[in-house]
């Protein structure tokens, strides 16, 4: 079930991460501590990925796994081959972008649970996402189900139960990837709540006390001795503290939720939305090589503004809307292989590209 909705959130997210996340912290553009403050993407992201599966049509166990390959897993393949690519262009122009031996790159490159060594800035560093996602997808069912199943104030215990986890394990030698499983399974869970409560009116006054909550109770943690201020270092990996700060900020984000979806709908920008909604995965993918395109142009106007805050501003904007933009070409040319889902019937399967599905809807 379609959820116009939904589509526009899910578009304005993926393009605040590839335009204003990255453009924040990829590129030089300040180092005060309060541009941490922008980063609450992913639990917004998460939150969706729960909300989408609350309104999809729910097939068996084994079908749902065998239809995220397709989803994830090939267009994930075919990044790793354009770069194992660039690597062999590089290679015949003497030179490389990886230290590793050439077998452990190609299949480091194509293990979606690993990171393959390169010294080129950007490509790599958005692929923390791929495991702590797949480690994610196999207990997404599972998650609903027991969502399903409890009634009344009984199905927030599990938020309540992975909010303790989060705490307890955010000081122990677990696994970065393991502590982001944890973390965002509590966003999963919360976008289950998303078909029962999106069309409820939570007055200003209740919205702004609860936000008011949240942020001082936000306030009072980092001022103590057992976190900081820095929303970066919160999230990486993600402690009781970040938790906090996405509830804070989703609460600030739900109380102007109708100004966003308006300006999500708007002429022109929509046609943006709908790309990003509908290729959002290839855009994440690939947004390296539009940052690797602008930066040279970036640090040189950059260079240019000194220390003026104004001009910096801007330069800013521009870069932001230039990310948006010319990032688009890479769904123009990978977006194939994002959008097409087995089909699953009682003799075969079938694969059936998705945008002539959503064409017959």
């Amino acid at each position: 079930m379609r959820d116009k909705k939904l589509d526009i959130y899910r578009g304005l997210i993926m393009m605040y991460v590839v335009g204003v996340i990255h453009t924040l912290f990829w590129f030089p553009v300040s180092n005060h501590v309060l541009k941490s403050l922008f980063l609450f993407e992913m639990a917004v992201v998460f939150f969706i990925t729960g909300a989408s599966y609350s309104l999809s049509s729910k097939k068996s166990y084994i079908k749902y796994l065998i239809s995220r390959v397709p989803r994830v897993i090939v267009p994930y393949l075919i990044f790793g081959l354009f770069v194992i690519f660039i690597q062999y262009i590089a290679y015949i122009l003497g030179t490389s972008i990886t230290d590793s031996p050439i077998n452990i790159f190609v299949y480091d490159t194509l293990h979606p649970l690993k990171k393959p060594g390169i010294f080129i800035p950007f490509i790599t560093w958005h692929l923390w996402f791929m495991p702590v996602y797949l480690l994610l997808v196999p207990f997404i069912p599972p998650m609903f189900k027991l969502f399903e199943s409890l009634k009344g104030i009984f199905k927030f215990i599990p938020l309540l139960f992975i909010a303790i986890l989060v705490f307890y394990f955010e000081n122990t030698t677990l696994n970065i990837d393991f502590k982001s499983v944890i973390f965002y399974a509590f966003w999963i869970y919360t976008g289950f709540f998303y078909t029962k409560f999106k069309d409820v009116n939570i007055s200003v006054v209740k919205n702004i006390a609860i936000s008011l909550i949240l942020f001082i109770a936000l306030v009072l943690i980092v001022k103590g001795d057992r976190y900081v201020l820095n929303m970066s270092t919160n999230k990486f990996p993600p402690n009781f503290a970040f938790l906090v700060f996405t509830m804070t900020a989703f609460s600030f984000l739900y109380m102007f939720r109708k100004v966003i979806l308006k300006f999500g709908d708007l002429p022109y920008i929509r046609n943006i939305v709908d790309i990003y909604s509908a290729y959002g995965f290839t855009l994440y993918l690939y947004q390296p090589f539009t940052y690797l395109l602008l930066q040279p142009i970036y640090l040189y106007l950059f260079n240019l503004t000194g220390y003026n805050f104004v001009l910096r501003c801007a330069l800013t904007l521009i870069n932001i809307v230039a990310v948006i933009l010319i990032n688009i070409i890479f769904a123009k040319t990978f977006g194939r292989f994002e959008n097409f889902k087995l089909k699953f019937n009682s003799s075969n399967i079938n694969i059936k590209n998705n945008m002539d599905m959503k064409k017959a809807s």
